[in-house]
C-alpha cells in the first residue's frame, strides 16, 4: 500500500507479516534529505494506530488511522538512515514469514528468497549466512511446534479424512489402497492411502497412519472405517479393492470385505516374477536362453489369460487381469510418489505432515467440484492406449477362435515382453 503526504512524505510502503504479527511502514523523509526510515506498529486504539522507529533509542512516531492513513509524524529521527539495513530486516522478516508458515526447508526458503530479492552488495554483505540464520529460524520454527506424545499408545492408529472423503469412499465401488513408509512421522512406520474411484479418477480419501504392517492392524482399520461409516448411516462395501501383494492384508480384505473382489496390482506381479528368477540363480540363463527367456516371460503373461485357462492354487482373481478395467495399483503408487515428493525431508514431524493432509484435501476438493463439473479425467499415456489396442486384438482373435490358447499365451508373453518406448 502507497500512501503520500505533500508535507513530509514522499512514499510510504506497508509491509505486513502476519505469522510474525508485525507491521511495517517503510518511508522516504523527505524533510531529511530524503532518507528512508522503517517504523512498526505499537499500541493500537479505536480510531488510532501509533508506530514508532525501528531504532529502539529513537524517538519518532507516528499516527495514522485503523485503515492505516496518514494523521501526523513527531519529532526527527536522531540516527542516519541505512537503506542497505532496511532491505535486510525487510528480507529477514520475509523469510522468518515463510519458515513459521510453511514446512519447507529454512535452507530452500533463504535460498528462494535471496534470489527473488536481488538486492545490493551492500545488502548482500549484511545478511547472516544461511547456518547462522537456520540456528535461530530451528528454535522459532520449534517453539511453534506442538508437542506429540509418543511414549503411550505405541500400536495406536490415526485417520485424517474429512466427511466429503468418508462420503465418496462409502459410496465409490472402486477403492485403492497402497502404503508408503519414508514419509510416516514417528512414530508411525506406515502412510497408509486410500483412494477412490470418481468419474473414472481417482482421489485421496482417507490419509492413514499405521505403527507397522501386521494383519490386526489393518483389521482394526478397517473396523474403525466401517464404525465411522454406521455414524454417518451407510456402509463401508466396496465391489472392488486394489491392493498389492502384501501377505499381512490379503487375508483380512478376504475377511473384512467378503464380497468384494480383491485385485492384485499387474505390475507388482511383473516386478515379482524377474525378483524370483534372480532369487533362484537363473537370471543368467534368462539372459542367454531364448527358451527359458519365453517360459518366464509366460508365466507372466499368464495374468492376462481368460481365468478358465489357468489353475492354481492362489486366488485367479487376484492375479488375472484379462477382464478387469485396473490392472495396477498406479493411482496409488502416483499419489504416494507425489505426496513424498511435496515433503522435504524423509519422516517428518507429525504437524508437518498434517499441513500436508489439509493442503492435500483442498485440492480434494478442488478436483472433486471439477469432475462434478464435468472435466475429463487425466488421458492414458500413449503406451497404455498402445498396449491396450494390441491386448485386445489379441484378445479378440481368441474370442473368434482363431488362436487357441497356447497360441494367445505365446503372444501375450511377447506384448509383456515388449520393450517400453
Amino acid at each position: 500500500m502507497t500512501y503520500l503526504d505533500a508535507h513530509r512524505w514522499e512514499q510510504l510502503i506497508l509491509h505486513y507479516y502476519p505469522q510474525l504479527e508485525k507491521f511495517y511502514f517503510t518511508y522516504y523523509d523527505r524533510m531529511n534529505n530524503d532518507n528512508q526510515y522503517q517504523i512498526y506498529s505499537g499500541q493500537t486504539t479505536e480510531s488510532k494506530k501509533y508506530w514508532v522507529c525501528n531504532e529502539k533509542a529513537c524517538g519518532v512516531y507516528v499516527h495514522t488511522n485503523i485503515n492505516g492513513e496518514f494523521i501526523c509524524i513527531k519529532g526527527d529521527h536522531n540516527h542516519s538512515s541505512n537503506p542497505d539495513e532496511v532491505t535486510v530486516k525487510l528480507l529477514r522478516d520475509k523469510m522468518k514469514e515463510r519458515i513459521l508458515a510453511e514446512t519447507t526447508s529454512i535452507t530452500k526458503i533463504c535460498d528462494e528468497e535471496i534470489v527473488k530479492a536481488n538486492i545490493s552488495k551492500g545488502a548482500t554483505a549484511l545478511i547472516p549466512t544461511v547456518v547462522e540464520f537456520r540456528s535461530n529460524m530451528s528454535k522459532a520454527r520449534r517453539k511453534k511446534t506442538p508437542i506429540f506424545s509418543i511414549k503411550r499408545g505405541q500400536d495406536r492408529i490415526l485417520i485424517f479424512a474429512s466427511d466429503q472423503q468418508l462420503k465418496l469412499l462409502y459410496e465409490s465401488s472402486t477403492i485403492f489402497m497402497d502404503g508408503t513408509f519414508d514419509i510416516a512421522p514417528a512414530p508411525f512406520k506406515q502412510v497408509y492411502l486410500i483412494h477412490a474411484e470418481n468419474f473414472g479418477q481417482g482421489l485421496p480419501v482417507a490419509f492413514c497412519l499405521l505403527p507397522n504392517k501386521r494383519g490386526r492392524t489393518y483389521l482394526e482399520l478397517f473396523e474403525r472405517l466401517k464404525e465411522q461409516a454406521i455414524l454417518l448411516k451407510t456402509k463401508f462395501d466396496p465391489k472392488r479393492i486394489i491392493t498389492d501383494f502384501e501377505p499381512g492384508l490379503l487375508p483380512v480384505i478376504q475377511q473384512e470385505f467378503p464380497f468384494a473382489i480383491h485385485y492384485g496390482c499387474m505390475f507388482h506381479f511383473n516386478q515379482a516374477v524377474p525378483q524370483k528368477i534372480t532369487d533362484l540363480g537363473l537370471a543368467s540363463d534368462y539372459l542367454h536362453n531364448e527358451a527359458i527367456r519365453n517360459q518366464c516371460r509366460q508365466i507372466m503373461a499368464l495374468s492376462l489369460m481368460p481365468i478358465e485357462q489357468v489353475h492354481g492354487v492362489v486366488p485367479i482373481s487376484m492375479w488375472n487381469f484379462f477382464d478387469v478395467i485396473h490392472r495396477t495399483n498406479n493411482i496409488s503408487e502416483a499419489h504416494n510418489l507425489r505426496f513424498s515428493s511435496r515433503l522435504s525431508k524423509k519422516h517428518p514431524n507429525i504437524w508437518c505432515f498434517i499441513q500436508l493432509i489439509q493442503s492435500e484435501n483442498v485440492r480434494f476438493e478442488h478436483i472433486l467440484i471439477q469432475l462434478e463439473a464435468g472435466t475429463s479425467p487425466p488421458k492414458q499415456s500413449k503406451k497404455n492406449i498402445s498396449f491396450q489396442k494390441r491386448f485386445e486384438t489379441v484378445k479378440e482373435r481368441f474370442v473368434q477362435q482363431q488362436i487357441n490358447a497356447n497360441e494367445l499365451l505365446s503372444s501375450l508373453s511377447l506384448l509383456i515382453g515388449k520393450k517400453k518406448q
